[in-house]
């Protein structure tokens, strides 16, 4: 008797170590990936029929005062939004709030502490050059830090895959790999930029990847020009400008808030941070953060709101991206009569 106990009580040890040890594994690194386009069918059974559990019922709750600033602009992610073909149809995320947020001991971004982009091989299209300089100008606002352009640096050989996609794709994670070490340690992070095709693991490709710890990440060009989804007429349509930038600018900053620890957004609809598990889900998302990630990056990088909306409103404005530029104009001029610039309040 007791040694059925015994190795009962040791099987069960075993098995929670090894979900422990998958749990930090997959913590360690968060992909922003896209594979091919969804099919959105209704005949598909709901998340809670396919699984017998609720989507987001397991989540932690919001646990910041969110004003009437941003409940005018934001909702909250329901049961609904778990769609066939959804990020959150597919992966059941573990959420974080603010408090869990602190709790995880994130990479802090010091005061001083600036941020590096830095381009990987030789960029073939001189439209994905061309990216590069606004890519560094808006993580600098969007994080209200200083972005240093990097010496550029070489794909890793061993990385590469002839044998996937079209042309050979890189392995983002091979890539990561390689990066580790090279971010200076006075930055609070480094971001590389590559105009190859990236993969990771058996997805098609993948956007881009950050490093929850080590404070890396990549995102790739390559394929920000492709014909856009438009649900309307189920057709897709030509990219046009703005929107090959619009692109870059959410991939960007959504891989550099894994540095800072940020997890993907699990409380509000569109938000910067929230999953995508393809490029019309990406599409249908903003390039802004909810207050729940604002709030934790407020609180991580001390910055003042008012200033930071400021400036994301004039940078969007000059780019073309009008309806971003609306709503920061919109968030600096209401949000002051909701809190100041201290730590920590939203």
């Amino acid at each position: 008797m007791y040694r059925d106990q015994r190795r009962r009580l040791l099987a069960g040890t075993a098995l929670t170590v090894a979900g422990t040890i998958l749990t930090v594994v997959l913590m360690m690194t968060v992909a922003h990936f896209v594979g091919s386009k969804p099919e959105l069918r209704t005949s598909d059974a709901s998340y809670l029929a396919r699984t017998g559990q609720s989507c987001l019922g397991h989540i932690p709750p919001v646990d910041i005062d969110a004003s009437e600033v941003w409940r005018s602009h934001w909702k909250r992610l329901v049961e609904d939004d778990c769609q066939p073909g959804s990020w959150l149809y597919q992966f059941r995320e573990a959420g974080q709030n603010l408090a869990g947020y602190q709790a995880d001991q994130p990479n802090i971004g010091h005061r001083e502490a600036g941020l590096v982009l830095t381009p990987l091989g030789q960029f073939e299209a001189p439209e994905h050059r061309a990216l590069v300089e606004p890519v560094r100008e808006f993580i600098g606002l969007f994080f209200q830090r200083d972005v240093l352009l990097g010496q550029s640096r070489e794909l890793p050989q061993e990385a590469f895959h002839p044998e996937k996609g079209r042309f050979g794709q890189f392995d983002a994670e091979a890539v990561l790999d390689d990066l580790m070490g090279t971010c200076p340690s006075g930055a609070a992070a480094c971001m590389a930029v590559t105009d190859r095709d990236l993969f990771v693991d058996k997805l098609q490709y993948v956007f881009g990847l950050g490093h929850f710890h080590k404070r890396v990440g990549v995102f790739s060009t390559y394929r920000l020009w492709e014909d856009r989804y438009n649900p309307l007429t189920g057709r897709d349509e030509p990219v046009r400008s703005p929107e090959p930038l619009r692109r870059a600018l959410k991939v960007a900053v959504h891989e550099l808030s894994h540095e800072f620890s940020v997890a993907h957004c699990v409380h509000y609809r569109h938000c910067i941070l929230g999953g995508t598990n393809s490029l019309a889900e990406s599409d249908a998302g903003s390039l802004m953060l909810c207050p729940v990630d604002h709030a934790k990056l407020r609180w991580n990088l001390g910055f003042d709101p008012h200033e930071r909306f400021s400036e994301l409103a004039e940078f969007a404005s000059t780019h073309g991206l009008h309806p971003e530029a609306r709503y920061w104009r919109r968030m600096a001029a209401e949000y002051p009569a909701y809190g100041n610039a201290s730590v920590g309040g939203n």
